[in-house]
């Protein structure tokens, strides 16, 4: 089984096993994520998320998935700084959750699992996972409950762009970016709402949108996609070691390119 993005070891989170593991911050919190220029975006952040993050999908084997667009090229994430924390007023879910995620388990019930090769993971500092009893702290209940939320979310994003795919609302876009130090960059096999196609649908299909309440997060997501223009002003940022442009910088991307 290949592990998700991020996860390198995961394993059931075991009161036994893990009885005496602790929970740190480590220096640079989000540093294992500085090379991730898309990441996993579920239908309940659109709206949060759309002033700031451009959202997008990538073709899948059953239906596209919803993904944040957080770098003009591949290897590199222009909202985490060289401290390894996240420079925005967004951060997503699935970065919220790392290092916990609910794993399946053959003939059981889904349980919370680890990356128990986070660094963040030590013995002797932290906040404690489990008590001296055995018993779940405050951070394994908060922990699951998140893991449980994500997992929920993502059960209704993939309807989500089940949905959107059956009704042939998606269009292949790439995305062009020249760097401050000349550089271009290139992000291919990105896909968009086509708006003109969703103009254009049946009273029948544009109700069944507006029944299974997926209007809001799609135009959330044509609504992010003005924000495409200033990720290269956060790459040029990064690079230099300044701050990242304010949300005035730069006037929104024209969503049609």
């Amino acid at each position: 089984m290949v592990n998700p993005l991020f996860y390198r070891n995961v394993v059931p989170l075991n009161r036994e096993t893990h009885r005496e593991l602790r929970l740190k911050t480590p220096e640079k919190p989000l540093d294992y994520a500085q090379g991730a220029h898309l990441i996993p975006a579920m239908i309940d952040e659109f709206g949060a998320a759309s002033t700031e993050i451009p959202v997008a999908f990538l073709p899948g084997a059953k239906q596209p998935a919803a993904v944040f667009v957080t770098g003009v090229k591949p290897g590199s994430n222009a909202f985490i700084t060289a401290e390894g924390r996240w420079d925005g007023s967004y951060l997503p879910a699935y970065l919220r959750r790392y290092p916990f995620i609910i794993g399946d388990v053959p003939d059981a019930e889904p349980v919370l699992c680890i990356d128990d090769s986070y660094e963040g993971f030590v013995k002797k500092e932290g906040v404690r996972l489990f008590s001296s009893k055995g018993e779940p702290e405050k951070v394994v209940s908060e922990a699951l409950a998140l893991a449980n939320s994500y997992r929920a979310a993502a059960a209704r994003t993939d309807a989500f762009a089940q949905t959107l795919q059956r009704m042939g609302l998606f269009r292949s876009i790439s995305l062009d970016a020249k760097l401050a130090n000349g550089e271009t960059t290139v992000v291919h096999g990105l896909l968009v709402v086509d708006e003109q196609v969703l103009q254009g649908l049946s009273d029948e299909a544009f109700l069944e949108l507006r029944r299974a309440n997926y209007l809001k997060p799609i135009f959330a997501h044509l609504t992010s996609l003005g924000t495409i223009s200033r990720l290269a002003g956060r790459a040029d940022s990064k690079l230099a070691g300044a701050p990242a442009p304010s949300k005035t910088a730069a006037a929104p991307a024209d969503s049609s390119k």
